[in-house]
């Protein structure tokens, strides 16, 4: 019994002793695995963004906790480019940034990594940019100027609206004015129209537009220079409500500035005609109504116009029996002073342009000038029914 116990003791002992070699030799192998000790990392950067640019491309964001940081190193094309942004710490929140250059226009994945003074790094972090170049530059054009017209030394310019997705800011217009200085001006998108008034006569202007690809975008693109020289606006006199006249009988008149010939004047005595307050508007109007018939009556102002194309405007309030045959109204441009009689309007070499007007509402004559030289801008009207009529409210020539 005693032998059992003894042999049984031996056993236990040599097991032991067995496992606790194997413990030995596992903790000498753990040892070698770490023999530089516990792995250490430097803090890792956090709320990075990346800002795009024309060409290059902005890396920021901040580290706040670790002192031992003495850089920061950003990969980028797989790490096949690099740089290397030397730190110095502070106690508190550090932005960390960097602009890369000369980066061909593509879309980046950019990764970040923090180190030590003992070349510890952090754990990266990335975050995907755009860099935008020639090709988003070729996307780009100027705002379209949709009129262009300059009253004495006011230039009023009209634009288009734009695609805001394509990144438009606004545009640069740069003009001499009346005391031969250069002056630039900014016209944001959201504005329709500008006016200057203090721009030099028969100078240029030029302009360009911005875009941002980005809100964020560290650059501006521009288009190219455009250049334009205004073209003066033909200016009606005493064309819109209240029209003033020159002589009045009752709720007739004859208007101010404008040519009416006596075929026109069928109203009171003296006779007037051309201006009708019926109704409380003094607008521009012929009628026969109980009165005489109207023949060839013509109501014009004469005005200067450039090389250029141009569009009348009128705004026919009402009439009756516009489109009857005994009722003919053309609106009517035609060279010089003066304009043809109701039967020659189609035919006659002098007309620029014209429209018989058959019903109310807007009406639009576009014109075209090949010269400086004045031209004739009215109605011509022909009445041979009783109880026909027309009222204009408002007359206006834009430059297209």
């Amino acid at each position: 019994m005693k032998i059992h116990t003894i042999i049984k003791m031996l056993l236990l002992i040599l097991v032991t002793g067995l496992c606790s070699c194997g413990d030995v030799a596992e903790m000498d192998d753990f040892k070698d695995f770490t023999v530089s000790g516990e792995i250490n990392y430097s803090e890792k950067v956090d709320s990075l963004k990346i800002f795009s640019g024309k060409n290059r491309a902005k890396i920021q964001g901040i580290v706040d906790a670790d002192p031992k940081i003495t850089e920061f190193r950003v990969y980028w094309e797989s790490k096949k480019d690099s740089v290397v942004v030397p730190i110095t710490r502070s106690i508190g929140v550090d932005t960390l940034e960097v602009i890369i250059s000369d980066l061909p226009e593509n879309i980046y994945n950019f990764e970040i990594l923090t180190f030590d003074d003992q070349g510890n790094s952090s754990v990266p972090v990335s975050a995907t940019g755009e860099v935008y170049g020639d090709r988003y530059q070729a996307t780009l054009f100027n705002r379209p100027v949709i009129a262009n017209n300059l009253i004495e030394d006011s230039l009023v310019i009209n634009y288009a609206s734009m695609d805001l997705t394509s990144g438009v800011l606004g545009t640069q217009v740069s003009y001499t004015n009346t005391s031969d200085e250069i002056k630039e001006i900014y016209v944001p998108i959201d504005s329709a129209a500008v006016t200057i008034l203090d721009f030099k006569s028969s100078t240029t202007y030029k302009y360009r537009t911005l875009f941002k690809p980005e809100k964020t975008a560290i650059d501006t693109f521009y288009t190219a220079y455009s250049n334009l020289k205004p073209i003066p606006k033909p200016l009606l006199l005493n064309a819109s409500l209240p029209f003033a006249t020159s002589a009045r009988s009752g709720r007739w008149g004859t208007l101010s500035d404008w040519i009416t010939n006596d075929n026109a004047k069928t109203h009171g005595n003296p006779a007037v005609g051309g201006f009708d307050n019926n109704g409380g508007r003094d607008a521009m109007g012929l009628e026969s109504w109980g009165s005489p018939l109207i023949r060839n009556g013509k109501i014009y102002q004469v005005v200067e116009v450039q090389p250029a194309t141009y569009t009348l405007n009128i705004d026919l309030s009402n009439g009756n029996k516009l489109a009857e045959t005994g009722t003919r109204v053309y609106a009517v441009v035609s060279k010089g002073d003066g304009l043809p009689d109701i039967d020659d309007i189609i035919t006659s070499t002098d007309v620029l342009a014209y429209k018989r007007i058959s019903a109310t509402g807007n009406i639009i004559v576009d014109f075209t000038s090949e010269e400086n030289k004045p031209v004739s801008v009215g109605i011509v009207t022909d009445f041979t029914v009783d109880q026909s009529y027309w009222k204009i409210l408002k007359l206006d020539i834009v430059v297209k």
